[in-house]
C-alpha cells in the first residue's frame, strides 16, 4: 500500500469516528517521518539564498534614476516622483522579505519548441502577509474570526532553508519534469 492510500485510510477512519484527531495526527506524523527518511531532498544552491538582492538592486536603480531625473528640473519631476516611490517600495519590500522563505519552481516542458524550461523564484513573505491580514481583519471584521494568519505563521515556523519542502513530479512518457522548493 502506498503512502497516499495510507493517508487516505487514516483520514477515512477519522471521518468515520473510529479514531480521534490526536491518534490520526500521530499516525500521519509517523507516516510522514517514514516518508521523510525515504525521500532525499537535493541541496538548494546557495546562490538562491541571496536572491532578495535582485529586487533591492532594481529598486535602488529606480530610486537613483528618479533622483537623476529630478535634478534636470522642469517637468521631469513627473517621471522622477513615481520612479523614486516605486524604487523605495521595492527596496522596503525586499529588505522586509530577505529572511523569508522562497518558492523556486523549475519546469521542463519536454517539448522541442520554446519554452523548454521555465524557472520562477519568488519570496513568500509569510510574516508580512500575516501582519497585513491581521491589520486588514481589524477593519474588515471577517478575518478576525478565521485562523488564516495563525496558519500562515505556523507555516513560516516550519519552513527553513536547511530543510525545504521539496515536491517533484516526473512524467516519464511525455518528458515533463516539475520541481518545487519551498524554503
Amino acid at each position: 500500500m502506498n503512502d497516499d492510500q495510507n493517508s487516505m485510510e487514516i483520514l477515512d477512519q477519522l471521518d468515520a469516528g473510529q479514531i480521534d484527531a490526536s491518534e490520526a495526527a500521530h499516525r500521519l506524523s509517523e507516516e510522514g517521518e517514514q516518508h521523510k527518511q525515504k525521500a532525499e531532498v537535493p541541496n538548494l544552491p546557495k546562490r538562491w539564498r541571496n536572491w532578495w538582492v535582485i529586487p533591492f538592486s532594481i529598486g535602488f536603480a529606480m530610486g537613483v534614476t528618479g533622483w537623476g531625473l529630478s535634478q534636470l528640473g522642469g517637468w521631469w519631476w513627473v517621471c522622477a516622483g513615481p520612479l523614486m516611490v516605486l524604487g523605495a517600495i521595492a527596496m522596503i519590500l525586499s529588505v522586509a522579505t530577505y529572511r523569508s522563505p522562497w518558492v523556486h519552481i523549475r519546469v521542463k516542458t519536454g517539448e522541442d519548441k520554446w519554452p523548454r524550461r521555465i524557472a520562477i523564484s519568488l519570496p513568500i513573505p509569510l510574516s508580512l502577509t500575516a501582519r497585513i491580514l491581521r491589520w486588514r481583519g481589524l477593519f474588515n471584521g471577517g478575518l478576525d474570526e478565521t485562523a488564516l494568519d495563525d496558519l500562515i505563521l505556523a507555516l513560516e515556523g516550519n519552513l527553513s532553508t536547511d530543510e525545504p519542502i521539496y515536491i517533484e513530479v516526473d512524467e516519464g512518457g511525455s518528458g515533463e519534469h516539475i520541481e518545487v522548493y519551498l524554503g
